[in-house]
């Protein structure tokens, strides 16, 4: 009898223990649902941020180079006669240019200077600096009949110099721009561009495409949101391989594309996080998460469940549920000391 008590006791104990472990795994999926909606919530909030911010961008340097031009045909008008003798303009203080003339060109320069102070605060946003800037404006040759029909056809010569989180750029390109009754249109000719440094090799085959389409807009773009995904990856292996310490790896160093995770309790067994960011032929960044596994050819033998072998799907499975901070650390946690 005393036998058959303890046996009950036990068995009671055991369900309890199930069914708190069932309520325990039920909260989290709750938990972890809640989550993910936060987290696609929030990535929506950012990438129409980040859309309206783009648009704001696009419109400003359009309302510039449309400004430029304006200034470029009003300066034959505004400049004055050209005076005889030169030193008499620095005797004359207090002489003022004819009022007509200077007011548009004041008003010019002062929206000017607004947009370019809009443009300096959304490089700020995007990340996005321009420390140098250049063009030279030529009015190609063309037949008396075609000028009369289709206006002149300007090429302007540009050069840009900038930079985006640590690395610099440094742009060359030809703008053809012809103008008819109705619109003035420009397109792209040519375009150079030299990244420095070069140490993401995605961004030398971005480079080359870029060129290819001569596409200026989806090279910020896709620059910026690749930048972007690389510092977060940074800063993510920093922090698991301060927090861990020697438990974890990082073989490329915190800028590589993979970090390794060793097991505290089995000897020989790794886990190697592979995360590599792609820029696809439309310009859209597509970061990627694998894993890989290295284990004792002794204890892959008793692996009966396939338990390894299904390790990069669930771990795919995790990043969907968790996110890549959450899945990372749990992988952690797997290998880690028991607690």
């Amino acid at each position: 009898m005393e036998e058959q008590r303890r046996r009950e006791q036990q068995e009671r104990r055991r369900q309890r223990r199930e069914q708190l472990l069932k309520e325990q795994r039920q909260r989290q999926r709750q938990w972890q649902r809640r989550e993910q909606r936060r987290e696609q919530e929030e990535q929506q909030r950012r990438q129409r941020q980040r859309l309206r911010q783009q648009q704001e961008l696009r419109t400003l340097r359009a309302e510039i180079a449309a400004l430029r031009r304006r200034l470029e045909r009003s300066r034959p008008e505004a400049d004055p006669v050209p005076d005889p003798d030169p030193t008499r303009r620095f005797c004359q203080d207090d002489e003022q240019p004819p009022a007509g003339r200077a007011e548009p060109a004041r008003a010019s320069e002062a929206q000017l200077e607004r947009l370019e102070s809009g443009l300096s605060f959304l490089s700020e946003v995007t990340g996005i600096r321009i420390t140098d800037y250049s063009v030279t404006r030529a009015e190609l040759p063309g037949s008396a009949e075609g000028m009369q029909r289709n206006g002149p056809r300007i090429l302007r010569k540009g050069r840009l110099a900038g930079g985006c989180r640590d690395v610099t750029f440094h742009l060359e390109f030809q703008l053809l721009e012809t103008q008819d009754e109705e619109n003035l249109s420009a397109a792209i000719t040519e375009l150079s561009i030299i990244l420095e440094p070069m140490e993401y090799g995605e961004l030398s085959r971005f480079v080359a495409r870029t060129e290819e389409k001569r596409d200026l807009f989806q090279f910020f773009r896709s620059l910026h949101f690749f930048l972007e995904w690389c510092e977060y990856r940074k800063r993510t292996f920093q922090y698991f391989k301060e927090k861990h310490g020697a438990m974890v790896q990082l073989p490329g160093g915190p800028s590589g594309d993979s970090m390794g995770i060793q097991s505290l309790r089995v000897p020989g067994f790794e886990l190697l996080v592979v995360w590599t960011v792609h820029i696809d032929e439309d310009g859209q960044v597509l970061p990627r998460l694998d894993l890989l596994t290295k284990v004792p050819e002794p204890a892959l033998a008793l692996d009966s469940r396939k338990v390894v072998e299904r390790a990069p799907r669930c771990f795919r499975t995790l990043l969907q549920l968790l996110g890549v901070e959450a899945a990372i650390d749990g992988l952690v946690r797997l290998l880690g000391p028991e607690e």
